[in-house]
């Protein structure tokens, strides 16, 4: 008798054949070249992000969600507990409108302002949890509500479930909440992006010498995240979000790193060290434009004003 934890042949046949054959699927596109090249948001997938404090770690994950929303109709769960949920869905709808809410229109204004009820649900940002317990909330409302991707922002934002600390190191409780996180993505199907901070020492690095950034901090690598590196190790994404906010012209621009993913054949490759993807942003913050194509509106833009 084949033990009941022993994979069957007949759940990765399918696979296989299909790698054979060059049939693996490709993961949903954002409809942006440039970032459809790196990054993909993948069923299933466990994604790790991180980066400086104030280079909008949640304003760069939030756009990305809105156009793979446009490209893909993805339905977003969200807990962000250093953000009010009315900003949040503020900005949504003025990623959506390229402007300021106070420049929207009424027809327009709730025009957006329902494709953001009917595509993302926001959790309480005053709720207090640990990882285990978001987790079963997040079973619940997908039972009632069924959606396709959730961001937990910020990690460190999670309560430490104390029991689970009895007999194990803080190590060992972070590397088992990783584990548990994986588990429910892979058995919803649910794309879950875990934004983190890197450690305080991360910040003390600078670019050296010659390098166009020199004297200016560092994007993070893997090694800087708070808590160590088995969040990256567990992870089958790893982003790093930098912004080179104490630069003179260059703090508008928004850098996306792509240190790791785990599977290429259905889409996304590692962006090279010092080639990221690289938006900037529009006029007033209200979303990003890559060589001058605002990428929700799709305006051609100059100096954050279409023409």
């Amino acid at each position: 008798m084949i033990h009941k934890h022993i994979i069957q042949s007949n759940k990765t046949l399918r696979y296989l054949e299909r790698a054979r054959e060059g049939k693996i699927s490709e993961a949903s596109r954002f409809g942006v070249g440039e970032i459809d090249d790196h990054l993909r948001f993948k069923k299933g997938n466990f994604i790790v992000v991180t980066g400086h404090a104030n280079v909008g770690k949640t304003h760069t994950m939030t756009y990305l969600q809105l156009l793979h929303t446009l490209e893909n109709g993805t339905k977003w769960l969200i807990y962000s507990s250093e953000n009010e949920v009315q900003s949040l869905q503020r900005k949504i709808i003025e990623f959506l409108a390229g402007k300021p809410i106070n420049q929207i229109d009424e027809r327009t204004f709730w025009r957006h302002h329902s494709f953001v009820e009917g595509h993302w649900a926001f959790l309480d940002s005053e709720l207090i949890v640990d990882a285990f317990e978001l987790l079963e909330i997040a079973k619940e409302v997908y039972d009632a509500w069924e959606f396709q991707g959730m961001m937990i922002d910020p990690y460190n934002s999670l309560t430490i479930k104390k029991e689970y600390l009895k007999g194990v190191s803080t190590h060992e409780y972070h590397y088992e909440v990783t584990s548990h996180i994986r588990k429910f993505c892979k058995e919803y199907g649910i794309t879950t992006i875990l934004n983190t901070h890197p450690a305080t020492q991360a910040l003390r690095q600078v670019h050296k010498g010659s390098h166009d950034y020199a004297n200016h901090t560092m994007p993070p690598m893997a090694s800087d995240v708070e808590g160590g590196g088995k969040f990256v190790n567990r992870s089958d994404e790893f982003f790093v979000i930098h912004r080179y906010t104490q630069h003179p012209t260059d703090w508008i621009f928004t850098d996306i790193h792509v240190r790791k993913v785990k599977e290429l054949e259905s889409g996304g490759r590692p962006t090279p060290l010092d080639s990221p993807i690289r938006m900037e942003s529009t006029q007033g913050n209200c979303g990003f434009r890559i060589n001058g194509i605002n990428l929700v509106t799709k305006d051609r833009e100059i100096d954050g004003s279409p023409f």
